[in-house]
């Protein structure tokens, strides 16, 4: 009997010591993020610690845009903006507000403007959102006039009737997937002050 308790309590301070060592290690893993509000207060976020952040507001318009770069990276950018009086949310010919998934076509034709090949998928409309807003997104193969080829996600989300937050996240084809992860923790963390 003394044997079989012994050998009991060895097998339970042997498995809880490999827990222990388990949850050590995940936590070593998750990295440290920081916390980010705006400049003009209109939303707040988290991102990773080792990402530069740059941010303005603009008092007369009351825009506000956050743009994040990964350290030791030319190409991978986030782009988070607040857009009050979007002109992208009301129907030019009916004055009347436009769902998003219309608004986001909107301004997936203006951002194309800028590219010399831009090919929106049209593939994930809701698959990424901003918290409690409805939302619309998409991903596209874009080129630069420089020939560098890349990918875009972009999301777009309706505030109210008015005003819009939208977040771009580019990178170069063969990171986009690779940080796509970290993009969507950030994502997740938006939160909007109405």
């Amino acid at each position: 009997m003394r044997v079989r308790l012994f050998v009991c309590l060895f097998c339970c301070t042997l498995l809880l010591g490999l827990l222990s060592n388990s949850i050590h290690l995940v936590k070593a893993q998750i990295p440290s993020w920081k916390s980010y509000t705006d400049p003009g207060h209109k939303f707040i976020f988290s991102y990773p610690a080792d990402w530069q952040v740059k941010g303005k507001h603009d008092n007369v318009t009351g825009s506000s845009e956050v743009i994040l770069s990964r350290a030791n990276s030319s190409r991978t950018q986030v782009s988070i903006l607040y857009n009050p009086n979007d002109t992208l949310l009301v129907n030019s010919k009916t004055g009347k507000p436009i769902v998003p998934a219309k608004a986001l076509t909107n301004l997936e034709q203006q951002i194309s403007l800028d590219y010399v090949f831009f090919n929106a998928t049209g593939k994930f409309p809701h698959k990424y959102t901003i918290q409690n807003h409805q939302s619309a997104s998409d991903i596209a193969d874009y080129e630069k006039s420089a020939g560098k080829p890349g990918k875009i996600l972009i999301v777009f989300a309706k505030i109210n009737d008015k005003d819009s937050c939208s977040f771009i996240y580019s990178d170069s084809k063969r990171l986009f997937y690779k940080n796509l992860s970290s993009v969507s923790q950030i994502i997740r963390s938006i939160q909007i002050f109405s």
